[in-house]
């Protein structure tokens, strides 16, 4: 067990108020729980819109976190494995940049596993299951017919309903990669909401998906959560170019 600097680290407690369900934290720690509140809080904060290259410098997060640099560099180290992060020896960690061809690639990977994990999961799944999907559909009507939309909420129930059916494949290798990509993913998604993408147009789409794996019909599933990723992609990849083009317009005068 380690003690976070400063009893804890009240700067550690700030960061993390306003992250939904945790409220404080204990005094004493394993260096592990340090570790995953770092993470959460600077996947968070890349995730709201820290500009790519940005330094991350390991001395000035331990210090303005009010920890040591041990979790702060095993966080790092998190981000670098979700794309977020690039490390780079002496030079350090940076903000990753956002890439058409990391983009690409990402979906490419996540129509190959969802479409069937989607398929498998419909087959699989049970009554209760099936009712839980309904449920949490419903829920993500309640986030978006609210005064605000909570985007975070929104991707947590939208995560819960896809995870309701992919779980139900039994594939648990295949569920994990499918988690990995997609926390890759987010910043780009994130990305075509900034463009002009709404979420009420997403959620049409989810609605289909939802009610194809709720009557079982496993070919609608699998077409509705690839056509998801394609959609996506229809509206990121313009926005990616078009920032390329602007980059190296800026390189070049």
């Amino acid at each position: 067990m380690v003690e976070c600097e400063g009893g804890e680290g009240s700067k550690l407690r700030a960061a993390m108020a306003e992250k939904p369900g945790v409220t404080t934290l204990s005094p004493l720690l394993s260096i592990t729980s340090v570790t995953e509140v770092v993470y959460e809080h600077l996947r968070r904060q890349i995730l709201r819109g820290m500009d790519p290259g940005q330094a991350l410098r390991l001395n000035t997060l331990a210090a303005e976190l009010g920890v040591s640099t041990t979790p702060v560099r095993m966080a790092l180290e998190r981000l670098s494995a979700d794309g977020l992060v690039l490390q780079e020896g002496r030079r350090g960690a940076t903000v990753a940049p956002l890439s058409l061809d990391d983009f690409q690639d990402i979906y490419a990977v996540r129509r190959c596993l969802e479409g069937e994990a989607a398929r498998l999961g419909t087959e699989r799944m049970s009554e209760g299951e099936r009712l839980r999907m309904r449920e949490v559909a419903s829920a993500l009507d309640g986030v978006v017919c609210s005064k605000r939309v909570d985007l975070d909420q929104y991707l947590e129930a939208e995560w819960e309903m896809h995870d309701l059916c992919y779980q139900a494949s039994h594939h648990k290798l295949m569920l994990a990669e499918i988690r990995s990509f997609r926390r890759r993913a987010e910043r780009y998604f994130r990305l075509a909401l900034a463009g002009g993408m709404t979420v009420l147009e997403d959620l049409d789409q989810q609605r289909a998906f939802c009610d194809a794996c709720v009557e079982g019909d496993w070919a609608g599933a699998e077409a509705r959560a690839v056509s998801l990723l394609d959609w996506t992609v229809e509206r990121v990849v313009p926005i990616l170019r078009d920032s390329g083009a602007i980059a190296k317009d800026r390189m070049s005068s």
